[in-house]
């Protein structure tokens, strides 16, 4: 998945420096409405998160790890390594269990980008996200 990412960073940089197309930002990043709304956002995951892993347990690994991969990838890598050297967990489940986490994180991202992004680089960000997640997808798919 990093070699899939950073071949999408090449082309997506190489495609940019080529258009020679730059624009100016809508307004600062560091705008109290972007930061307000991505504080709430992140809140509502979390306790979506809480509510899964105590509803789901055990049983729900893939789902506990797309929820909780939303905000943060490293609750689920951390806990997940640590289930797999106590031989709780399965390798093959484990690798599983985080890519996916990393696909809720982009899908969460692409989120981000609609809701607070500025309007030139919306379609451009989302492009190589769902570049990013068919890739991740096909990996989940496919891999033994």
């Amino acid at each position: 998945m990093m070699f899939w990412f950073g071949l999408i960073a090449a082309i997506t940089h190489r495609l940019s420096e080529r258009s020679n197309k730059h624009t100016a930002d809508e307004s600062p990043p560091s705008e109290l409405k972007s930061a307000v709304v991505f504080g709430l956002l992140y809140a509502v995951v979390l306790l979506i998160v809480a509510a899964a892993r105590h509803h789901f347990g055990h049983s729900g690994l893939y789902v506990a790890a797309a929820i909780s991969g939303l905000t943060d990838m490293d609750a689920i890598t951390l806990s997940t390594s640590r289930l797999v050297s106590t031989a709780s967990l399965e390798t093959s489940t484990a690798w599983r269990m985080i890519l996916l986490g990393g696909l809720a994180n982009i899908v969460f991202k692409g989120i981000l980008v609609m809701t607070l992004g500025a309007r030139a680089f919306i379609k451009p960000v989302l492009l190589g996200l769902t570049t990013a997640l068919l890739g991740g997808a096909a990996i989940l798919a496919l891999w033994p």
